[in-house]
């Protein structure tokens, strides 16, 4: 079969690929600054691909997937021309797998990673006697931080993250640095936003932070507003939503160790905005966690906290009509 060649122009949706041996780990973080994303690559979080996906053109009728072997079930999502025509899910133990029954037409390929588990890839391979090429996006490229919520674990499949059905419906090029339970405003996360050159920003903010009890009233904005101040450094008309938690349960007026609620939270989030658009920011923008999803979605929040498959398809719609007002009619951004 003929080899396509994975690289940055082929695995889109990582900010670094690490080279072990035959195989290629996407991360979500710089590689050559690995060590200083403490403690141990965000928990972890940053190895897990999520919104990453091998994109490509080609006329083959058949592909196969090649990885190293998982102790855990790993699932993949096959989205043809922007339709998502399977997902595979891969047992623990197996090394690849085959999609078989395409057309010959030519066609865009994205092989979505798994949003839960590490990837490790090893090759991609179409038919001997047919033709790929790297796929040249148009797309303006979008990069969203945030927590497990962001990370959405338990999506349906891989291409079913809020991030990804927000992407397709904006027509936007996906970067997403969700990291589960990691979403502390980190100065290291700042640089890798500000370092990764894109067309839009969004900042999920709140929900880690009252649950790791990290920041009290006295840190909380001010945290926040240095980590938008290192993006600013070099992207400084860039669009920036800040959207405030969505509804916690209990934890919108239960305080937190720090005395902190989602309540009030949400309002300082707000005030952040208010600051930098004072100061002369025109290009951030607020979103209220309550509009994307509140209370009378609980049903969607088994735990009381994290969306279920359905939750995290409606948090796609929604924040796909929450961002849309800062696009004109032909994709360019407007601020």
């Amino acid at each position: 079969m003929n080899p396509i060649t994975l690289d940055e122009k082929t695995i889109l949706g990582a900010i670094s690929l690490e080279k072990i041996g035959e195989l290629i780990k996407p991360l979500r973080i710089f590689y050559k600054d690995k060590d200083f994303y403490t403690p141990d690559l965000l928990n972890g979080h940053a190895e897990i691909p999520a919104g990453v996906r091998i994109t490509f053109e080609t006329n083959s009728p058949i592909m196969m997937v090649e990885f190293a072997s998982s102790q855990n079930e790993v699932e993949f999502d096959v989205v043809i021309d922007h339709e998502r025509i399977k997902t595979v899910i891969v047992q623990p133990g197996d090394t690849s797998f085959t999609i078989d029954g395409l057309s010959n037409n030519h066609k865009k390929v994205e092989i979505y990673l798994s949003q839960q588990q590490q990837v490790l890839l090893k090759n991609v391979f179409v038919d001997e006697n047919a033709k790929w090429e790297v796929h040249k996006s148009t797309r303006k490229k979008w990069l969203t931080y945030g927590s497990s919520i962001t990370q959405c674990h338990a999506a349906e499949s891989p291409s079913q993250t809020w991030p990804a059905i927000t992407a397709n419906e904006l027509d936007l090029d996906l970067i997403c640095l969700g990291y589960s339970g990691q979403c502390q405003y980190e100065p290291m996360v700042a640089r890798t936003i500000r370092d990764t050159p894109v067309d839009f920003i969004s900042l999920s903010a709140g929900i880690n932070i009252y649950g790791g009890d990290c920041y009290n009233h006295r840190t909380f904005q001010a945290i926040i507003i240095g980590f938008i101040k290192i993006i600013r450094e070099k992207q400084p008309r860039v669009p920036i939503v800040l959207s405030s938690p969505i509804y916690g349960t209990f934890r919108e007026d239960t305080p937190n160790l720090v005395g902190l609620t989602l309540i009030k939270m949400r309002e300082q989030v707000k005030e952040i905005v208010e600051i930098f658009r004072k100061n002369g920011d025109e290009s951030i923008f607020y979103v209220n966690g309550l509009d994307i999803l509140s209370a009378e979605h609980e049903n969607l929040l088994p735990d009381g906290l994290h969306p279920d498959a359905d939750g995290y398809k409606l948090m796609g719609r929604k924040f796909a009509a929450a961002f849309k007002p800062y696009f004109k009619k032909d994709n360019v951004f407007s601020y």
